[in-house]
């Protein structure tokens, strides 16, 4: 197992690389950590067969292991003193090898119920944002987690029930992006007889048992009766595992050829004429190929397709562009670079104001002000006005008082008599008071409750700048 683990790194080009190993304390993980260890130690004492790395230096060195690792391990607080255990364990067995480790606890069972997610999409997504955290901020180039050729039969098995394409079905790569699965050639058996041989310590998780998640049930009931219809059943799926992430490759190679002739690429946006793609057969499959990049689903392609040869506008919109259809093209526009991060104004200052797009100055009221009738500027009795002061986008449940409007208005009822589109909706920054209140729909309505009246002593006039809203 050692040899086909060194080759792996060694025909990925990790042998000189800062690596992260993502360690449960499983057999799996423990196993991966002890590789990659004994890998460390025979580098620094010049144990190794410095032949097989491609390594010229015959004398000691002082230099840093020329590969270099760290250990993140995640507590999810799902199994009580079990998964507490596991995190002493895993500390236990770093520190005794002073390998710089990482720990964390998640309130998983919170998180997967504010977002709406499964028990473990919800750990999943957790862990991988944490491990890219400790990534960038300590220069690790690659995660390694500890899959194995078991994993990629089970999850194989897991995509069809969920209904996939071809995607789904070149099961798990041993390399994408930066995470690396050095594991993947071997199977559970070889890695508990590996452990076994060298006398590796792990722990034991006991919801591997439980056939509620359905890759346990798979795992116990499923793969057992394939076995039983062929006895070579894991090694013909791997095989056919490998012969479709193949034929994924033509495949993907066909569609992007073919999408390359029909999508132009204009700033940030994408344009895509209808003449040139209606022909195209399956028009689902490609259409679902261009736009899934994007974000969008399946169900929004076939409602695509039902309008597609009509003259009707329609809008699509997925957590990270947007799709307007008109009579003749396809117009992809981004709307993460339209994401308004909040910005606090603590006072009444010209060059703070300015640095927020607004150009600010206060004035005394009189009684022939020359107010202007100019949407971008706005005008307040500054003494109405409490900071700090925060600009900040638009979130269902808005409301303010619109100038010389008839009391309290929804702001999504404001922006659909104002006919705003999902875009414009998310650009447009609103000003708020320190009690929360809308002061000013910047370039639309300030609030009515904030207006100058006769007893106005000071005026606090606001305009937005050139492009400042854009």
């Amino acid at each position: 197992m050692k040899d086909k683990f060194l080759d792996y790194l060694k025909n990925n080009s990790l042998l000189n690389q800062k690596i992260l190993l993502a360690v449960s304390g499983g057999a799996d993980s423990m196993v991966m950590f002890h590789l990659f260890l004994q890998i460390v130690k025979a580098w620094t004492s010049r144990q190794i067969d410095e032949s097989c790395l491609c390594i010229h230096s015959s004398t000691r060195s002082s230099v840093h292991p020329f590969i270099r690792i760290g250990v993140a391990h995640c507590n999810f607080q799902l199994r009580g003193e079990d998964a507490d255990e596991d995190e002493e364990f895993v500390l236990r067995e770093t520190f005794k090898h002073n390998i710089p480790t990482y720990s964390i606890r998640f309130e998983t069972e919170e998180y997967a119920k504010k977002q709406g997610l499964s028990i473990q999409m919800a750990a999943r997504e957790l862990r991988y944002s944490w491990f890219e955290q400790i990534c960038k901020i300590n220069d690790y180039a690659f995660i390694a987690t500890a899959h194995h050729s078991d994993d990629n039969i089970e999850t194989f098995l897991l995509n069809i029930l969920r209904k996939t394409g071809i995607s789904g079905l070149h099961g798990i790569k041993d390399k994408s992006t930066n995470i690396i699965r050095p594991l993947l050639f071997a199977n559970k058996e070889e890695i508990l007889a590996y452990a076994k041989q060298h006398n590796i310590r792990y722990r034991n998780d006991v919801s591997n048992s439980n056939d509620y998640y359905q890759r346990n049930y798979i795992r116990h009931h499923i793969i057992p009766q394939f076995k039983k219809l062929n006895p070579n059943f894991t090694k013909t799926l791997l095989d056919s595992i490998q012969i479709i992430s193949k034929q994924e490759i033509v495949y993907k190679e066909h569609i992007h050829q073919t999408l390359k002739l029909c999508m132009v690429k204009e700033n940030e946006e994408y344009i895509v004429e209808i003449e040139k793609i209606k022909h195209l057969s399956p028009l689902d499959i490609y259409l679902f190929e261009m736009l899934h990049p994007f974000g969008f689903n399946d169900t929004q392609v076939t409602d695509l397709i039902h309008c597609l040869g009509t003259k009707e506008e329609k809008r699509f919109t997925s957590a990270s562009n947007q799709l307007l259809k008109t009579r003749d093209t396809l117009k992809i526009i981004p709307l993460v670079k339209n994401k308004i991060v909040p910005f606090t104004l603590d006072k009444a200052d010209k060059l703070l104001f300015s640095s927020a797009g607004i150009f600010m100055e206060v004035k005394d009221n009189c009684k022939d002000f020359p107010f202007e009738n100019n949407p971008a500027i706005a005008y307040f009795d500054l003494d109405k006005i409490n900071f700090p002061l925060q600009i900040r986008g638009w979130k269902h449940g808005d409301f303010f008082y619109p100038f010389k409007g008839n009391g309290k208005r929804k702001l999504s009822d404001f922006f659909s008599d104002q006919k705003l589109n999902s875009v414009e909706k998310q650009t447009t920054k609103l000003l708020c008071n320190a009690n929360g209140d809308i002061l000013w729909i910047t370039g639309l309505r300030s609030d009515n409750r904030y207006k100058v009246t006769k007893s106005t002593q000071k005026i606090l006039i606001l305009e937005i700048c050139r492009q400042a809203n854009e």
